[in-house]
């Protein structure tokens, strides 16, 4: 596998430091809100899917490493989800 630069936001690498420095624990959206953007009432938890999705664009086929935990939030898992089959999670 070759390595390639990629360029992502402040915010995308936070984003992507939080999820791995807590991988294999769900995070919730409201977490993620507080430990990324800090508080700031003017922003939702929707800005939350919407920054994961511009993540997993720009990581590619490494963007299943983060999943949806529907309802609650977000996981980087050990294990790139391929089939669908986890329990619970799912790629959106």
């Amino acid at each position: 596998m070759a390595w390639q630069e990629l360029t992502l936001t402040l915010l995308e690498w936070k984003l992507l430091l939080a999820l791995y420095h807590n991988r294999d624990r769900v995070q919730s959206r409201g977490a993620l809100l507080d430990g990324v953007w800090g508080v700031d009432v003017s922003i939702t938890t929707r800005t939350v899917d919407t920054h994961v999705k511009r993540l997993r664009d720009k990581l590619r086929a490494a963007g299943e490493y983060i999943q949806t935990v529907r309802g609650i939030g977000y996981r980087f898992a050990a294990e790139p989800m391929s089939d669908g089959s986890d329990e619970g999670a799912r790629r959106t």
